[in-house]
């Protein structure tokens, strides 16, 4: 027997059509990967063929069995599969494609369309004589040297559409390169948009599990209505604003903090995002208060804090980061902190329970406002924590923002007392 050999030549679909039919044709040799193609990404392989766009190289492996030819596939079984799959009728062409043909089967296209997409040439590269050996070498060095794409570069090609356009638009909005969202490698291999169309998903439908939900997002809104998605883009850009007014206010650049990371920020941006659906706003208002608490919680946020709260936000952001019981937990925890300021309404007795709790845990921390060692505001008697019961927290009648740093620890029965002389409600 000679040595193996290459040769390199065009076949359009028909023949290997006929390859298959005549069962002369290997799709899954034992070196191969399982098949783990979408739908999407096969409907948007047959776009690529009925625009007749060129598509990369196949790699066969040819031998003669009884006088006839038969070729096992070494490089582009996933591609094969699916365009048979098509001619066999088993999908039809929809969302995400877009085009004259939606809706149909193979065998339902015009047979001029048909015919075209028959013609259309693969160009494949063929080795003979070559032994097990030489073709899993062959596979290892075509998949060693090739980068594999990461899911938001698949996305790309699976789902064009106004969502993805949406997302690389406001991916490259100035303040998330001031705030310092992406790094230049999250930038290279589109993880800036991937991460900017999770910010999408849940302005739109709020917090997602990032493993599941997402693309269903880009497909559904491959066609998204115009008014639709200026709105959602206005929403977006007013986050923004929000979010550099907010730290205007603080000592540290949002850069330097913790919420320039991604599960922090997702959760910022989601918690402001409902407040401002629901009319609430910072125009007007004094930001010192909520600026200070946003820094409180960057000093003290980590797995090993004794305040309790903070703790368990910081393990929610490495423990299964992006499921949606963390993410909607600490978008909750956030927005208690920033209704004090957005609503500007006597927090609720949730709030105040959660306030209370840190201030417990601080202690006699420095610089913790209010500090745990001090008179009643209302009675001049010592506050005694030990005695948890009598103690409350509440704001001066003139505060207009109730927030941590502007909190107050009275007693409660004072509390109580000068709720009722003041017409004001009852935190418990």
């Amino acid at each position: 027997m000679s040595e193996w050999n290459w040769s390199s030549c065009p076949h359009p679909i028909s023949d290997v059509r006929d390859w298959s039919q005549a069962r002369r044709l290997i799709l899954r040799p034992s070196y191969q990967r399982q098949e783990v193609w979408s739908m999407s990404a096969k409907i948007m392989l047959m776009d690529t063929v009925l625009k007749n766009i060129p598509m990369p190289k196949f790699y066969v492996q040819s031998e003669i069995r009884s006088r006839d030819t038969y070729r096992s596939v070494i490089d582009g079984q996933q591609r094969i599969s699916a365009i048979l799959e098509f001619i066999n009728d088993q999908f039809k062409l929809k969302k995400p494609y877009q085009g004259e043909y939606n809706g149909c089967t193979f065998s339902e296209l015009p047979l001029d369309i048909q015919n075209h997409f028959l013609s259309y040439e693969l160009n494949f590269n063929e080795i003979r004589n070559a032994t097990e050996d030489v073709v899993r070498e062959i596979y290892s060095r075509v998949n060693r040297y090739s980068i594999p794409l990461n899911k938001q570069e698949l996305r790309k090609a699976d789902y064009p559409g106004h969502f993805l356009k949406v997302s690389e638009k406001l991916a490259q909005r100035e303040l998330l390169t001031q705030f310092n969202i992406f790094t230049i490698a999250n930038r290279r291999r589109m993880q800036d948009v991937e991460y900017t169309s999770e910010l999408l998903a849940a302005l739109i439908s709020g917090p997602q599990d990032k493993k599941s939900t997402l693309d269903s997002f880009y497909e559904n809104l491959t066609v998204w209505d115009e008014e639709n998605r200026h709105e959602l883009i206005e929403h977006f850009d007013s986050i923004l604003q929000n979010i550099e007014t907010i730290f205007s206010h603080t000592a540290t650049p949002i850069p330097k903090t913790r919420f320039r990371h991604k599960g922090d920020f997702y959760a910022l941006v989601v918690a402001l995002s409902e407040l401002l659906k629901d009319g609430a706003s910072i125009a007007g208002k004094e930001l010192k208060p909520l600026a200070e608490d946003l820094m409180l919680m960057d000093l003290y946020i980590e797995p090993s804090s004794h305040v309790r709260v903070f703790s368990e936000y910081a393990i929610k952001c490495t423990s299964q980061a992006n499921s949606l019981s963390s993410r909607t937990w600490r978008k909750n925890m956030l927005k208690n902190f920033l209704a004090g300021t957005y609503i500007s309404q006597y927090p609720t007795s949730e709030q105040v329970k959660l306030f209370f709790s840190i201030i417990e845990d601080l202690g006699n921390d420095v610089g913790v406002c209010p500090p745990t060692e001090h008179d009643c505001p209302y009675c001049d008697k010592e506050i005694d924590m030990n005695d948890k019961d009598a103690v409350t927290l509440d704001w001066d009648e003139s505060a207009t923002v109730f927030q941590l740093q502007n909190a107050r620890l009275v007693h409660k029965k004072c509390s109580l007392r000068e709720c009722s002389n003041h017409n004001q409600r009852s935190l418990f």
